[in-house]
């Protein structure tokens, strides 16, 4: 008898654990928030760089925007149809119902009761103001402002920069746009002088310095005000979203705008160190491959040969002079480093503690790998 009931429970036992797991899944998958999965939802999407890119029919769409969309139908169902245009027309239609949602609206009272703002913005972005690099006559100083054009886009941005030149007493002439593309044509073309734009909106622009920040805002999902049932549901998917992932709004930051247009510019000290120095000395480590290595012929291989190369093109330094000297030694290195004897050393890892003892500086990770045993 307990050798036939034994197993009876086992089998029992295991379907109740199947059971849970099964149910325990379910808990955890994003639900459906009072939407049908046939619901149809019209985005007015525009092409703005990183942050939603693929304008057009049958393009492929990318983008900060785009993947948020993506995320929020895991909770409501949603299924889109996206309307190309213009940003300016693109308000329009929302204002009329033509569309039910618009994205990177900044809060302005004056609308709120036009459009629909959610409880939780999809983002923060700052307002900067960005000038041609080889303009050396537009400084810190915001006198240097004075009868320069300023291009912005037709938005609430328009507000806060008047704002800005109105506390510093510049008289400067503010152009408007209403899309994102005649923008930065304008700026590119020197039909303006000054780029008002969003830190974000700023990314990608050859031959641009952001000269200072003028302002911050956050930005909203925005929903027409004749789609009450749209906004209720989006709240409660932000609400859901933000509970099971509560740090995706800076992972999804992170990822679309690692690095932006001001990683480009250079600081008065480093204009100056490059005024004096046409040549760069780099210390790297041997038979550290794939970081660094000497080859057979003496010359330096590994990722340190393709890195630094492109860093310096993309600094725009491709005439400065680069000099290799290889180290079996990690101490003698950084011993070489402090004393001046090599300008820069890679790889060099540890804590800021021992970057503090050695007397050096380290600067963003170029690279990370776990170590495992």
């Amino acid at each position: 008898m307990n050798s036939m009931t034994i197993p009876g429970r086992s089998r029992f036992k295991a379907l109740v654990v199947m059971i849970s797991i099964i149910m325990l899944a379910m808990m955890l998958m994003p639900v459906t928030v009072n939407s049908s999965e046939h619901d149809i939802v019209r985005v007015g999407y525009y092409e703005q760089e990183v942050f939603q890119e693929g304008a057009s029919a049958g393009e492929v769409k990318t983008g900060y925007a785009y993947e948020y969309y993506q995320k929020l139908s895991e909770y409501t169902g949603w299924q889109y149809e996206y309307v190309y245009g213009e940003f300016g027309d693109l308000y329009q239609m929302l204002l009329d119902g033509d569309i039910d949602f618009l994205a990177g609206l900044a809060y302005r009272e004056e609308r709120a009761d036009i459009i629909g703002y959610p409880d939780s913005p999809m983002g923060n972005e700052t307002y900067s103001l960005v000038k041609h690099d080889d303009d050396i006559d537009i400084t810190l100083d915001p006198t240097t402002l004075n009868g320069r054009r300023i291009g912005v886009l037709d938005s609430a941005m328009v507000d806060v920069l008047q704002n800005y030149l109105d506390e510093h007493s510049i008289q400067a002439e503010v152009v408007t746009f209403r899309d994102y593309g005649p923008l930065f044509e304008a700026f590119d073309t020197h039909d303006v002088d000054i780029l008002a734009a969003e830190g974000d909106g700023a990314y990608g622009r050859d031959h641009a310095e952001i000269l200072c920040p003028f302002g911050t805002s956050d930005y909203f999902l925005c929903v027409s005000i004749a789609r009450p049932d749209l906004l209720t549901q989006l709240n409660a998917a932000q609400a859901e979203l933000a509970v099971n992932e509560p740090n995706y709004i800076n992972t999804l930051r992170n990822r679309y705008y690692p690095v932006s247009i001001s990683s480009h510019a250079l600081s008065e000290a480093e204009r100056e160190w490059l005024a004096e120095h046409n040549e760069l000395t780099v210390g790297y480590l041997n038979n550290y491959l794939p970081y660094s290595d000497t080859d057979d012929t003496g010359a330096v291989t590994g990722l340190i040969k393709d890195l630094l190369p492109r860093m310096l093109e993309e600094l725009g330094l491709t005439d400065m002079q680069v000099t290799y000297v290889g180290y079996d030694s990690y101490d003698t290195m950084i011993t070489d480093l402090e004393a001046g004897a090599i300008d820069t050393a890679f790889p060099v890892g540890g804590g800021l503690f021992y970057s503090e003892e050695n007397g050096i500086f380290q600067s963003a990770s170029v690279i990370a790998a776990s170590t495992e045993l």
